[in-house]
């Protein structure tokens, strides 16, 4: 049977997405032929992945030609999209078609036309799908809400999380002052709610607090206009896996208020190093979370200093280690094995 396993998000290797391809890639490169015997496996990647996960699968580039005319895409047996809106698609019908959702996170983002073209668009998705897999309970329950799936055979196999608690380590320079940090780390983006920090963080004195993630968007520049006002907030930007090992494993503890995940990576990279988790109580936080993070019910400053205090001063090594437990669950040998399970079940 030959496979192609959709890794052209490669092309942002720093957002979320681009990481889950990363431990696709890793997966294949470390893992015996044996694990996927009688396949043949080729990987879509961006030209400068071409190679980088070793001889053990194949590699097609991810050429814009292939996307503007994919009747010129080779014949695949089975094609496994990894998220729902790449913009390569097989060249037959006859193609099994595996669809990953993440979210629809455009539901809460997008207004008016642009929201409909969205959801017309993952409507398509879907609707050449033969098989729908979800990276959470909540993102399957919130995507049929918007989305007709009909009666196609559905699956909800959670993120494969990389074990971040191995490897080289690189100090952050903005966190070397001396002080305790908490650590809020992903893409910088208004659905993220990092604004609602920064007041909390006045009440926090005795920490400071380090943002991570990718600054481009024009809300990463909006907080930088408030730290004047918050002096013990800094934001650091786009960090190597070197450097978020580091913060990860120096941090007091993850606060992570978004309102808007279909899952949530950094609570179970936190969970990992065995750090006290704060996130929100909204989407996929509370499902992938579980009873081992703390909440924020609501945004209020006071309430939410509140939340952290008591979770601080709740939090042993018992907790810490159970924890830890949980998040290996979470690792890409089952996330994959799951996978291979419905690659090889028609």
């Amino acid at each position: 049977m030959k496979i192609l396993i959709d890794l052209s998000i490669l092309r942002h290797p720093w957002c979320g997405l681009g990481q889950i391809a990363m431990g696709y890639g890793k997966w294949y490169a470390t893992h015996p032929e044996t694990i996927v015997g009688g396949c043949e496996v080729t990987l879509l990647v961006p030209k400068a992945f071409v190679g980088a996960f070793g001889k053990k699968v194949r590699y097609l580039e991810a050429r814009d030609i292939y996307r503007l005319l994919p009747c010129l895409m080779p014949h695949y047996d089975l094609w496994h999209s990894i998220h729902q809106m790449s913009p390569f698609r097989p060249c037959s019908h006859s193609t099994r078609r595996i669809l990953t959702i993440h979210d629809v996170n455009f539901i809460y983002e997008k207004q008016g036309a642009k929201r409909q073209k969205y959801i017309r668009r993952l409507q398509r998705e879907c609707d050449s799908a033969d098989e729908l897999c979800f990276i959470s309970r909540f993102a399957q329950k919130d995507t049929a809400q918007y989305i007709n799936i009909g009666g196609k055979p559905q699956h909800v196999i959670y993120n494969g999380v990389a074990t971040l608690t191995e490897g080289q380590q690189e100090p952050v320079e903005q966190a070397l002052d001396g002080r305790p940090f908490m650590l809020s780390i992903g893409v910088l983006k208004a659905k993220k709610n990092l604004h609602a920090l920064l007041p909390m963080m006045d009440l926090l004195p005795e920490y400071r607090l380090i943002i991570a993630g990718d600054d481009s968007d024009a809300y990463a520049q909006q907080l930088r206009e408030q730290l004047p006002q918050h002096p013990n907030v800094s934001i650091v930007g786009t960090v190597s896996d070197e450097q978020r090992r580091w913060l990860y494993a120096h941090c007091t503890a993850l606060l992570f208020p978004s309102l808007s995940e279909g899952f949530g990576l950094p609570v179970i990279e936190a969970m990992q190093w065995g750090k006290p988790v704060f996130c929100s109580n909204r989407t996929s936080l509370p499902e992938i979370g579980s009873t081992h993070a703390f909440y924020f019910t609501d945004f209020e400053p006071e309430n939410m200093a509140g939340v952290v205090r008591q979770g601080l001063a709740a939090f042993d090594a018992a907790a810490a280690g159970a924890e830890q437990k949980y998040a290996a669950a979470y690792s890409y040998e089952s996330h994959m094995r799951q996978y291979w399970s419905i690659y090889t079940t028609k």
